[in-house]
């Protein structure tokens, strides 16, 4: 117990000794822009993103494995002292920290520095369907930075999400403005601090104020694209935003997440990792479980194991409230949805409902079975420790089913690995994860993004880095036989029946079939062509 608490001491006062440092950092680069304290807040935005957009361009001409280098420097100088970064986030348990936002963001860095030069090379594109009347020309794709990208943070996961962002956005070359969520400023300034204190020059990455007119007032500025991971709220106010400029996002939003069970699946492993979702980081996770699909019989084996394991799981008998830290606004939304569900026949299982005034909260984990995919609970973002089963008949009504929600970020299927590699295929979401969820993401090759309300785009893995870049294309074409300069003819359309006819009839015996009459037609229009020539001369 003497030591739990002294390594808590320790966090703390190592929080207290970054959190003075960085007000110590603000004052003084507030100094350095020419900025007051009580400067508009768009200036204080404007100033940044000037300062920005001056280091990107010296950055975007260095060379990519010069700033891959910065990158493993940065990798290695956390890896000797991960507890400093995980204490910067505001969390509890040290060990999820560190797991959750530390190590993901660790692997990123390792990512990039391995695969980003590959991916961010120009290459050229293939010639096997190259026209046949375009011969001699080729087609070079460049993939480009974008200048400065603003990527807004979230507040469950304040370092790990926004961090592997920035990593990926300054490795493509662009400079990044970062606003982070209410009270998430400490994580993203250390990380930051120690970029910088390993070659990253100043200037390249620029924090904004947590306030969300300092991203308002970015995107008013002109920044070249946005980032943004929250709510399917805050992805619908940007996106007002977004539209006056129409500059170009990448928004990972909300999820509903299912999770379906097929006959074959382990119930112990299925609520194994059902308490794990529902728990982890205060089940404050957009890839949360929220919906399980499986039938009468798959059901009634798991429900029992589910409440028997959460009953025995530490804290998992609180009745009061918050339940998790979610904040009460959250919980008073979710308990609404839960009333409206038993009063259209769900059965409340697991937690509890209880009256604050005269608004209901809810305390606990919430297990409710016998949803229907019509009631509201089946189609919220409810960020909170809320399960629902839909029982259903067979595989066909549970895709049905979810077909129902507009909330379409990442799902697990169960059951045994042939049968869920096939079923993961049909399922309509973003990412699909079989006999597990959550964690298996986490691995750096694999993009994540959502669909219909849950966002578009993608963030991590090649995909991700890719959307942090602009594609050109530059097209060399033959040093002679430019026909189109020349003036048409009335024989230009024999030629050009002859030559669709060659390039896309339905048989090579066809094809060869019109090579004479394509042969007399060019002869035709090349005689043509000299008589006007000598008539003009």
């Amino acid at each position: 117990m003497g030591h739990v608490e002294s390594e808590v001491a320790k966090v703390s006062r190592l929080r207290a000794s970054l959190a003075d440092r960085l007000c110590l950092h603000a004052s003084e680069s507030t100094t350095g822009t020419g900025s007051s304290p009580t400067e508009p807040l768009e200036g204080v935005v404007q100033s940044k993103l000037v300062c920005a957009r001056r280091a990107q361009t010296a950055w975007s001409r260095l060379a990519i494995r010069d700033r891959l280098r910065i990158l493993t420097a940065l990798r290695h100088d956390i890896a000797k002292d991960p507890r400093s970064l995980a204490a910067v986030v505001d969390r509890e348990n040290l060990a999820e920290t560190l797991a959750a936002e530390v190590l993901p963001l660790l692997d990123a860095c390792r990512f990039l520095e391995n695969e980003a030069a590959g991916i961010l090379r120009a290459t050229k594109a293939s010639k096997r369907s190259r026209p046949t009347w375009l011969w001699g020309t080729s087609v070079e794709l460049i993939p480009e930075p974008l200048g400065v990208v603003l990527v807004i943070g979230p507040s469950n996961y304040p370092l790990m999400l926004p961090g592997i962002q920035v990593l990926q956005a300054v490795a493509a070359g662009n400079s990044v403005l970062v606003k982070p969520a209410a009270n998430c400023t400490l994580a993203m300034q250390t990380l930051i601090e120690l970029a910088e204190s390993v070659g990253l020059p100043a200037g390249v990455i620029q924090i904004l104020p947590e306030a969300l007119e300092a991203a308002a007032a970015a995107i008013r500025l002109g920044v070249d694209k946005v980032f943004l991971t929250g709510s399917a709220t805050s992805g619908q106010a940007v996106s007002h935003q977004l539209a006056a400029s129409t500059t170009p996002a990448v928004m990972e939003l909300s999820g509903c997440d299912a999770v379906f069970v097929l006959d074959d699946a382990d119930p112990e492993l299925v609520s194994d990792c059902l308490v794990f979702g529902l728990t982890m980081n205060r089940s404050q996770t957009c890839m949360a479980p929220r919906r399980v699909f499986a039938t009468d019989v798959m059901t009634d084996r798991i429900l029992p194991l589910l409440q028997q394991k959460l009953d025995a799981r530490p804290n998992a008998q609180d009745r009061g409230p918050p339940t998790g830290g979610a904040p009460l606004q959250t919980l008073r939304f979710v308990a609404d949805r839960i009333q409206e569900a038993i009063l259209a026949g769900a059965q409340l299982l697991h937690g509890s409902l209880h009256s604050a005034g005269d608004q209901m909260e809810l305390s606990g984990v919430a297990i409710l079975d016998r949803v229907t995919s019509d009631m509201s609970i089946a189609r919220a973002d409810l960020f909170a420790p809320v399960l629902s089963f839909l029982r259903v008949a067979d595989e066909e009504q549970a895709l049905r089913e979810h077909a129902q929600c507009p909330l379409v970020l990442s799902a697990s299927v169960f059951g045994s690995p042939a049968r869920s590699q096939q079923f993961a295929r049909r399922i309509h979401a973003g990412c699909v994860t079989v006999n597990d969820l959550i964690v298996p993401t986490a691995d750096p090759r694999v993009p994540f993004g959502g669909r219909g309300r849950s966002g578009h785009g993608m963030t991590r893995g090649a995909a991700g880095l890719l959307e942090m870049t602009q594609l050109k294309s530059v097209v060399s074409t033959r040093a002679w036989f430019k026909p189109h300069l020349q003036l048409p003819t009335p024989q230009d359309a024999d030629v050009l029946e002859q030559l669709i006819q060659l390039e896309h009839s339905a048989s090579a015996l066809h094809s060869l079939r019109i090579v004479p009459g394509l042969i007399r037609s060019v002869l035709s229009q090349l005689k043509f062509r000299k008589t006007s020539a000598d008539g003009d001369t």
